[in-house]
């Protein structure tokens, strides 16, 4: 269940860059330097820079400070989560698929990051369904060739009138 943990988020592409591979237990920065550039991204008013900061600077700490800004632009809310819980998944999902493994998984779906711990301990189908959330967020591309051909077909009475895609085999 926890595989749509997400919706579809901005056009910001698939989100599976490779890039600084930090890892757990390396010394902690107290900020980001990419602090700035996240909040910046973040497009929600009214909510705690404080929090925010945070949550960035703990994302950071945990997969790395341009792995965090690509997960915040791809899911800006994955600001808002709670931050005590993104090591103890990390934890979990490491012992299932090793680190590297299970950071990929979560920066190809950062709406993993919403999951409470309690609900990491069979993840297999979050593995299989990050793929599948990062092969279906729409790019700018894949919106243009959908937005194109619905237009095209909108103004089309005679596709509509023989049923569409589906026309009973004739």
């Amino acid at each position: 269940i926890t595989i749509l943990y997400t919706a579809l988020p901005t056009a910001q592409g698939f989100g599976l860059g490779g890039g600084n591979k930090t890892r757990r237990g390396a010394a902690a920065q107290p900020s980001s330097p990419l602090l700035e550039d996240a909040l910046k991204s973040y497009p929600f008013v009214n909510d705690d820079k404080t929090k925010l900061s945070t949550n960035f600077n703990e994302l950071a700490r945990l997969y790395g400070d341009e792995e965090a800004l690509q997960m915040a632009k791809i899911m800006p809310r994955v600001l808002r989560f709670d931050s005590n819980n993104f090591e103890p998944c990390l934890e979990s999902w490491t012992e299932q698929f090793g680190l590297e493994k299970a950071q990929a998984m979560v920066k190809r779906n950062p709406g993993l990051l919403g999951v409470k711990p309690s609900q990491t301990e069979d993840a297999d189908s979050s593995m299989y369904g990050s793929y599948l959330v990062a092969v279906l967020r729409p790019s700018p591309l894949s919106l243009a060739v959908w937005g194109v051909l619905l237009i095209a077909l909108a103004g089309n009475k005679d596709f509509w009138v023989e049923g569409g895609f589906y026309n009973g085999g004739q």
